[in-house]
């Protein structure tokens, strides 16, 4: 019964009922629009609060074995991710590899929202998670988005193959964006 009522407290949060309405108003084919100016502040804004948030985080955690462990199991598996995923997409679906590449990404990638829900879960079944967990969050980001990046790079020209300059992808807004804010918020500590 526990379990029930943190599923239906976790639904009944202000971004899956935001979400749930543009669901509906795509359903019923409604006008409702966001102007493409409003949806990337919104977007910058999230990288920037995702960013900021895992690496005070970080900071408050300290470094030690366990944060180690944890970060680079997830490095290792949001980098791993959108290559599975592009291969399993290309080959079993008739994505084009540009697409097949944003999709993978996606997969690499994980859901702030997911990780809350899971979070408030894990603490309402008395299960404690350690706080440094969102820097490790906030750091899966990173990767995948790399990885996506120099998939569509590599293969997002039907049958050319190129060069992928690194300088791109590691100069694209998101991928500073989110390193910056991180980096900000583990030296910034109790300050922000």
């Amino acid at each position: 019964m526990q379990i029930f009522e943190s599923l239906v407290g976790n639904l009944m949060v202000p971004t899956i009922l935001f979400f749930v309405l543009g669901l509906l108003a795509a359903i019923v084919r409604s006008d409702l629009s966001i102007p493409e100016g409003a949806a990337k502040f919104m977007s910058l804004y999230l990288l920037l609060a995702i960013g900021f948030k895992g690496g005070h985080s970080l900071a408050d955690n300290g470094l030690n074995a366990n944060v180690f462990a944890a970060l680079g199991a997830g490095l290792v598996l949001s980098f791993a991710i959108p290559f599975i995923a592009y291969a399993l997409l290309r080959g079993m679906t008739r994505l084009n590899a540009l697409n097949a590449a944003a999709v993978a990404g996606h997969y690499g990638s994980i859901s702030i929202v997911t990780f809350v829900a899971a979070s408030s879960l894990l603490e309402l079944t008395g299960i404690a998670s350690d706080g440094f967990m969102v820097a490790v969050a906030a750091m899966m980001e990173v990767p995948a988005i790399l990885s996506a990046l120099w998939i569509a790079h590599r293969f997002g020209r039907e049958g050319v193959a190129g060069s992928v300059p690194m300088r791109e992808l590691f100069a694209n807004g998101s991928i500073v964006l989110l390193t910056g804010a991180f980096v900000i918020g583990a030296v910034t500590q109790d300050k922000g």
